[in-house]
């Protein structure tokens, strides 16, 4: 019981460095470095830190994070997402509700490419706002398809949350990738039958963004933007899957894929934009790098005092059905969304709960995607929804209560598919054990 006080101490300690505006990574070292000080035997204890700060980031699997950051960079500069809209547009043109669906079908493929929910988001929501508003779309359904739309980036492979998870898992990064595919679908398929049913429900026909007459020339036009995207999400995805690389090495051939693209096809690559880049790559991989240190530490702390091991032989030997334990961790991971950063979330609550997991006879992997969705649900819900912001700052002169008010719909959804695969494990493990 002594270290169920323990690991609430420490808990309670790094929300209150939080909370007074420390940095996550520094809170979560932090604390760790204070709690094996104390309990681990003093400072001498602290001679096993360096040894654990240095191979949680020296982990060869961990390249692909930045490798996948400058991707997402290279292909935001390229105009990629901008040229894919406009196709989608236009072939979508005359669907009930076409710019939505559109919105949510460009989020679906530039997920495919970009392995974050922000870039994703900010790829397109730069102009897929702005082409809805114009067109009579009200601001909150416009805001509410981007911001739910982006959170596709972390679910649909490659997903930077789902190789943060699988090194904290010790799960197969491969496997993770496979098993977001069939969820990350069904969540696009959810979104998009609610945007046509909301847009017949209002009987009316949604205009498109392109010519009030779109021909069968200008639909066949249009596919030549989304080709190329088609082609890069083979290189990244197909190698993977058909085992001719790894994931680290699929994400070092799609940063020369989108290279390619972006000098000799798009023609868009500037040396102004190539240092906008490099500088966007390096702050985003040090921030994801330095917060995984930080929880290397903090869970180094837990284990070292028996915290971890002891919440989850007591969690494992509570007598309570395993659906119970199910809606409180998943109800813990939406409380934590509402006021932490995705990633940080993963890195601190993952060496805890697998253990308990493990202990109930679930599967990780299955168990990786349901902790996304919950990801997802916390890039939407307030106070700390990155996607809000982001959207946000597209279209400064729309209120922060009116975008939150247009992706409360998509938090229902996501909750409606989460319970899916909950109760049919199958829709993200058969992929996995099917595909070699």
């Amino acid at each position: 019981m002594t270290e169920v006080w323990i690991g609430l101490a420490m808990f309670v300690s790094l929300l209150a460095t939080l909370l007074i505006g420390v940095p996550v990574a520094f809170s979560l070292m932090g604390v760790g470095l204070a709690s094996i000080a104390i309990l681990g035997g003093g400072f001498d204890a602290l001679g096993l830190v360096a040894p654990t700060l240095w191979s949680s980031v020296a982990n060869f699997t961990l390249t692909a994070v930045p490798l996948f950051i400058l991707m997402g960079a290279i292909i935001s500069a390229s105009g990629m997402g901008a040229r894919l809209y406009g196709a989608l547009s236009t072939l979508l043109h005359g669907v009930p509700g076409g710019l939505t669906i559109a919105t949510t079908l460009a989020c679906t493929i530039m997920a495919a490419v970009s392995g974050s929910s922000v870039a994703t988001a900010g790829a397109i929501g730069r102009f897929s706002v702005l082409e809805m508003r114009r067109y009579g779309y009200k601001d909150e359904v416009a805001c509410g398809a981007v911001a739910a739309g982006g959170t596709l980036g972390i679910l649909i492979p490659p997903s930077i949350p789902l190789i943060v998870y699988g090194i904290i898992a010790q799960e197969s990064i491969g496997a993770l990738f496979i098993a977001g595919i069939i969820p990350g679908i069904m969540m696009a398929v959810v979104f998009v039958a609610y945007q046509m049913g909301t847009a017949l429900r209002e009987a009316r026909r949604r205009p498109s963004a392109v010519a009030e007459q779109v021909t069968m020339a200008q639909r066949l036009a249009a596919l030549k933007h989304v080709i190329p995207v088609a082609i890069l999400i083979w290189v990244i995805l197909g190698t993977i899957y058909q085992g001719i690389a790894t994931p680290t090495e699929a994400a070092a051939l799609g940063v020369l894929a989108s290279l390619v693209l972006s000098v000799f096809i798009y023609r868009e690559l500037t040396w102004a934009k190539v240092v906008v880049i490099l500088r966007e790559t390096a702050k985003g991989s040090v921030m994801v790098l330095m917060i995984i240190a930080g929880a290397m530490i903090f869970g180094y702390a837990m284990t070292t005092s028996s915290v971890a091991p002891t919440i989850s032989r007591m969690v494992a030997e509570l007598d309570v059905p395993a659906w119970a334990a199910f809606i409180t961790i998943n109800l813990l991971l939406i409380f934590l969304g509402c006021f932490m950063e995705t990633l940080s979330i993963i890195v601190i609550t993952a060496p805890i709960l697998v253990p308990i997991i493990l202990a109930l006879g679930w599967d990780p992997i299955w168990f990786g995607i349901i902790m996304v969705i919950n990801m997802e649900m916390a890039l939407i819900t307030p106070p700390v929804g990155l996607n809000l912001f982001v959207v946000q700052g597209v279209v400064e002169d729309v209120a922060l209560t009116r975008i939150i008010r247009g992706t409360l719909p998509y938090v229902f959804l996501m909750a409606i598919v989460l319970v899916l695969i909950g109760i049919f494990p199958d829709l993200a493990l058969f992929l996995p054990e099917h595909v070699k």
